[in-house]
C-alpha cells in the first residue's frame, strides 16, 4: 500500500497551507488574549496585595486604639483617602496610580489615630510633605499637587499627578 501523493496537487497544497496559516493566526490570537487576561490579573493581584498590607496596618492600629480605650468624644483620623483629579489626563495605568496612592498613604500613615486638632494645626506642613516628595512609578517620578484637603474622621486629599521635569 502506498500513500497517494497529495503534496503534488495544487488543491491539497492550498488546503495544507491554509491549515498552517490558520493555526498560526489562531496561535497569535490566543497569545494576545492570554496576555491581556494575564496583565489584568497581575494588576488585580498587585492591588490586592497592597490592600491586604494596608488592612493589616489598619487592624494593628485599631487594636492599639482599643487597648488605649479612647473616648468617642475625641475626633480621631481613622482613614486616609486620596482622590486623583486628573486620573484620565495623566494616562497612567491603574497599577501606577494605585502605587502612587499607596506611597502617599504610607507617607501620611503616622497621622492615623491622631487627634483632629493636632493634624489641623499642621495641615500646611502636611500639604508640603505630600507636594515635595517624588513618587516613583513605572521608571518615572511624579509629584502630587494638593488641591483640596478635607479633615474629619477620614483625611481626604484631592491631588493632581504631575510628572517630574528632568533638570
Amino acid at each position: 500500500m502506498r500513500i497517494p501523493p497529495y503534496h503534488r496537487r495544487p488543491g491539497w497544497q492550498r488546503f495544507f497551507a491554509g491549515v498552517i496559516i490558520g493555526a498560526l493566526i489562531g496561535w497569535c490570537i490566543f497569545l494576545y488574549q492570554f496576555g491581556k487576561v494575564h496583565e489584568e490579573m497581575v494588576v488585580e493581584l498587585g492591588k490586592n496585595e497592597l490592600h491586604i498590607e494596608q488592612l493589616e496596618r489598619n487592624l494593628e492600629s485599631l487594636r492599639e486604639r482599643e487597648q488605649e480605650e479612647n473616648s468617642d468624644d475625641d475626633f480621631i483620623i481613622e482613614e486616609i483617602s486620596i482622590v486623583f483629579e486628573n486620573e484620565e489626563e495623566s494616562r497612567l495605568s491603574e497599577l501606577a496610580l494605585y502605587d502612587i496612592e499607596q506611597q502617599a498613604i504610607e507617607e501620611l500613615e503616622h497621622l492615623l489615630d491622631q487627634e483632629l486638632e493636632n493634624v489641623a494645626e499642621n495641615r500646611e506642613l502636611l500639604v508640603r510633605t505630600i507636594e515635595n516628595k517624588r513618587y516613583p512609578a513605572n521608571d518615572y517620578e511624579y509629584n502630587l499637587i494638593v488641591h483640596q484637603l478635607t479633615l474629619y474622621r477620614t483625611l481626604e486629599l484631592h491631588v493632581e499627578v504631575v510628572p517630574v521635569a528632568d533638570d
